[in-house]
């Protein structure tokens, strides 16, 4: 690896870019979306599923799995992802990745574990290296909120009924608690990005939810 790696401040913006290196880069929360060239996590049974001949097959023939998913066996796009517990401790050592990201995952996890995953990102993060985060934008829901539509909200909000507990929202995040959640476990930079632009690798690639709150840290 190149271990003389820096950051390098874009002149005029006030933010910072990572040079491409061969830092390996870690994506938390992939789901059906493994990034190339990112070691994709998620804990998702599909992993497991993926892992047995035919299991993906048995399970479309009895109703279980849908055709879209099935399909997404047959391409092989669970055999990208390695299971990853957000709630325990990364099996990963430390100063290991250049860059984390995560997309629509935090607000899945109750308070505590989502510090607990910040404070994992940092450990396996290399100084210096950038953490990248989508989340839905607390602001934007309060300021579309419409009275004569509560429903609307409230399911935006806590996504109830949408599969397992995983799939519901259990908190929320706009610039200033995210911000101070980054700064006091030790990051320290945090800015807030627009759609498709920041410090992380791949940026203009691997946002999806242009509406989103962007975050980025530096350790």
């Amino acid at each position: 690896m190149n271990a003389n790696v820096v950051l390098e401040q874009r002149p005029g913006l006030g933010q910072y870019e990572l040079p491409q290196t061969d830092y390996p880069k870690l994506h938390l929360g992939c789901f059906d979306q493994p990034l190339a060239g990112w070691v994709n996590t998620d804990i998702t049974p599909h992993i497991w599923v993926s892992k047995i001949p035919f299991a993906a097959k048995l399970l479309h023939s009895a109703g279980r799995i849908s055709s879209k998913r099935l399909a997404q066996h047959q391409a092989g796009i669970f055999r990208q992802i390695q299971y990853l517990n957000l709630s325990k401790r990364f099996p990963y050592p430390s100063n290991f990745f250049g860059a984390v990201f995560t997309s629509h995952v935090l607000e899945h996890l109750y308070p505590a574990v989502a510090i607990h995953c910040l404070r994992e990102c940092l450990r396996v993060l290399r100084p210096d290296g950038v953490l990248r985060i989508a989340v839905p934008d607390l602001d934007r829901m309060v300021r579309e909120y419409d009275s004569a539509d509560p429903e609307s909200f409230l399911q935006e909000v806590f996504q109830y009924g949408v599969g397992a507990d995983k799939n519901s929202h259990h908190w929320h995040y706009n610039y200033t608690n995210l911000r101070s959640r980054l700064l006091s476990l030790g990051f320290y930079r945090v800015e807030r990005c627009d759609f498709r632009v920041g410090a992380c690798p791949d940026v203009q690639t691997i946002d999806s939810r242009p509406t989103s709150l962007f975050v980025e840290a530096l350790k």
